[in-house]
C-alpha cells in the first residue's frame, strides 16, 4: 500500500526546506518549501479563527498560481475538503457547482469574484481572496507563523477521509462532484513517481489547470515529493510566452494534452520532413537517422533542452504524430485515466511505451473488459459522486468495479488500448457500431485539416473538418471511404474555419454538432 500523502508531504518539506517549491512566472513571486509550510499554517490558523469545523467544504476557483497550491495543501492538512472548480466555466455553472458542493468558504481570484457578482451563493459564509489568502470584509486575527522544519508533522487524517471533490462537468446536466479519498491521492502520487524519470529538485512548468486531476497530480502534488521547483504560468500561454518560459525554466518534463503536441508537430515538424530533399533520405539507415536525431535535438532545444519525458494524457494521440515521435526516439509516453480514478489508470516510462496504447496498468489497480467496456478497480477509484447516489450506482458496482465508459482492450502485460468512449459510439440502423474517433484519426492525418469531428445528421454519417484552406472534400471523402468498412463510410464532409467548441478539459462538445447543420458552410 502507498504511503499516506501527508507523510510524503511532511518528508518533502523537511528535506527541501530552503529549496524553491512554488513560483509564479509572471510576478516572480517565489516560496521555498519552508515558506510554503508557513503560509499553509497561516491559512489553517485563519480557518480556526473563522471557527470553521473540520470536514468543511472549501471551494477553490482561479487560475494556476502559488496561492492556489497553498490553499489546496493547507485545506488538506488542516482537515477540510477541497472543492476544485474550473475558472473557465461560465458564471452560472461555477455558482451551480459551488452550491451543489455545499461549500461554506470560497477562495477565488479577483477575475472569478467579478464573474460571480450578482450570483446567488446562499451557502457561502466566508470569502477569501486568492491573491492574499486573507478573508474579504471580515475582521479576524491574521497570524504570522514561522515554523522550523522539525515542527512539520502532518497527519491525523485517515486514508479513507475525503480530501477533495473534483467536478467533471458544469456546462450540461447534473454537476458531478467526484469524491476522492487520501487513499486515491496517495496511490496516485506513488504511481506518478514510478512513471517519471529521476527528477530530484528539477524545474516543472505547470500549464494544465490545477482544478483538473491531471494537472493537479502530475504537475503539482506528484512533483513535491522530489523537491521539485514548480513554476506557474498563471494563464493560457501564447506561443511566444510559452516558448520564452520553456527556455528560461528548462523543465525536466512536460505534461500536456494531445492537441498541444499535434499542433507543434503539424506546424513545425511535418512541413520540414515532407520536403523532397528530406523525404528522400528520411528512411535511409545512416543519413535518415542523422536527420531524425537532428529533428529530435531541435525539438528538445526549443523546450529548454532539459526534457527527459514528455507525458501526454486526456485522449489518444494522433497516430501519424505518435509514429513520427517514436521514430525519432522523442521521449514521449501516453497515459490513460479519468477524474474518477484520480486520475491514473495506466502509464509508462517513455522507454517502455507501446504504440497506440495508454500505457501499462499502474500499481494498486486492476482492469478487465466487460461487453467491450473497460472496468477498473483498486486504490485510485473514487468513493462516488457527491450527493448523487443514483449516478454513483450507474458506474460503481457493489464489489468496487468502476465502469469507465471507454471501449478498449487489455494486453497480457496489462497494457491498455482505448478505442473510444461509449457515449460517442454511433449505432447504425442495421446494428453496426461506428467509433467516430477511428474515422477522425484518419481525417486528421490529411494535410490542411486542423481537426475533425464525425457525427450524425438525418441518420447519415457526416464529417466536419476545421481547415483554413480550400479542400477538395469529394476527393478526401473518396480517399477515406476506401479505407473504411461500408457501414462506416462518410456521406458528406463539411468544412469550417472556426475551431470546435471545447470544454475546459479541451474535449470537443460533441452534443453541439449532432443533427444540426453547420453555420460555416463553404
Amino acid at each position: 500500500m502507498a504511503k499516506h500523502y501527508l507523510e510524503v508531504l511532511t518528508d518533502a518539506i523537511r528535506n527541501n526546506w530552503d529549496e524553491i517549491a512554488l513560483a509564479d512566472y509572471r510576478t516572480l513571486t517565489r516560496y521555498t518549501y519552508g515558506d510554503m509550510a508557513d503560509n499553509m499554517a497561516d491559512l489553517a490558523a485563519i480557518y480556526g479563527n473563522l471557527k470553521l469545523k473540520k470536514g468543511v467544504h472549501i471551494a477553490i476557483c482561479g487560475n494556476n498560481c502559488a496561492n492556489w497550491a497553498i490553499a489546496y495543501l493547507a485545506t488538506a492538512v488542516w482537515g477540510g475538503v477541497n472543492v476544485c472548480v474550473m475558472p473557465d466555466f461560465a458564471a452560472e455553472d461555477i455558482a451551480r457547482i459551488i452550491n451543489h458542493s455545499n461549500a461554506e468558504v470560497l477562495i477565488a481570484s479577483e477575475q472569478v469574484r467579478k464573474k460571480l457578482e450578482g450570483k446567488d451563493l446562499p451557502k457561502i459564509k466566508h470569502n477569501i481572496a486568492m491573491e492574499t489568502l486573507l478573508p474579504i470584509g471580515e475582521s479576524v486575527e491574521i497570524p504570522e507563523i514561522h515554523l522550523k522544519k522539525e515542527n512539520i508533522n502532518y497527519g491525523g487524517r485517515s486514508m479513507d477521509d475525503v480530501v477533495m471533490l473534483c467536478y467533471t462537468s458544469g456546462s450540461t446536466g447534473t454537476p458531478k462532484g467526484v469524491m476522492l479519498s487520501f487513499r486515491s491521492l496517495s496511490n496516485n502520487i506513488q504511481n506518478v513517481t514510478e512513471n517519471l524519470p529521476e527528477h530530484d529538485r528539477q524545474n516543472v512548468l505547470s500549464m494544465l489547470p490545477l482544478a483538473h486531476m491531471y494537472g493537479l497530480v502530475c504537475e503539482l502534488l506528484g512533483q513535491l515529493p522530489a523537491g521539485c521547483h514548480i513554476w506557474f504560468l498563471g494563464s493560457t500561454p501564447t506561443p511566444a510566452t510559452l516558448s520564452k518560459a520553456l527556455l528560461e525554466i528548462r523543465p525536466y518534463t512536460i505534461v500536456t494534452i494531445p492537441l498541444v503536441v499535434e499542433k507543434i508537430v503539424k506546424k513545425n515538424i511535418f512541413p520540414v520532413i515532407r520536403k523532397k530533399n528530406v523525404k528522400m533520405f528520411w528512411n535511409m539507415p545512416v543519413i535518415g537517422r542523422m536527420f531524425k536525431n537532428m529533428v529530435r535535438r531541435r525539438m528538445l532545444q526549443s523546450m529548454g533542452g532539459n526534457i527527459r519525458q514528455f507525458h501526454v494524457g486526456g485522449a489518444a494521440l494522433n497516430e501519424e504524430v505518435e509514429k513520427l515521435l517514436m521514430d525519432i526516439k522523442f521521449p514521449i509516453t501516453v497515459g490513460y485515466g479519468l477524474t474518477e480514478t484520480g486520475p491514473l489508470v495506466s502509464g509508462n516510462l517513455w522507454q517502455n511505451f507501446k504504440a497506440r496504447s495508454g500505457g501499462r496498468l499502474v500499481s494498486g489497480m486492476q482492469a478487465k473488459i466487460v461487453d467491450e467496456e473497460i472496468w477498473v478497480k483498486g486504490e485510485n477509484v473514487m468513493l462516488g459522486y457527491y450527493n448523487e447516489p443514483e449516478l454513483t450506482k450507474q458506474v460503481l458496482t457493489e464489489d468496487g468495479w468502476f465502469r469507465t465508459g471507454d471501449v478498449g482492450e487489455i494486453g497480457e502485460d496489462g497494457t491498455i488500448y482505448v478505442q473510444g468512449h461509449k457515449s460517442n459510439l454511433i449505432v447504425q440502423a442495421d446494428g453496426n457500431k461506428v467509433y467516430p474517433e477511428n474515422i477522425e484519426a484518419i481525417l486528421n492525418e490529411i494535410d490542411g485539416i486542423d481537426e475533425s469531428l464525425v457525427t450524425v445528421w438525418n441518420n447519415q454519417l457526416v464529417a466536419l473538418v476545421v481547415t483554413q484552406l480550400e479542400l477538395n472534400v469529394n476527393n478526401i471523402r473518396e480517399k477515406i471511404n476506401a479505407a473504411l468498412p461500408a457501414y462506416s463510410r462518410i456521406t458528406k464532409i463539411e468544412t469550417r474555419t472556426d475551431p470546435f467548441e471545447r470544454t475546459p478539459k479541451h474535449s470537443i462538445k460533441r452534443y453541439l454538432y449532432r443533427d444540426t447543420p453547420s453555420a460555416d458552410k463553404h
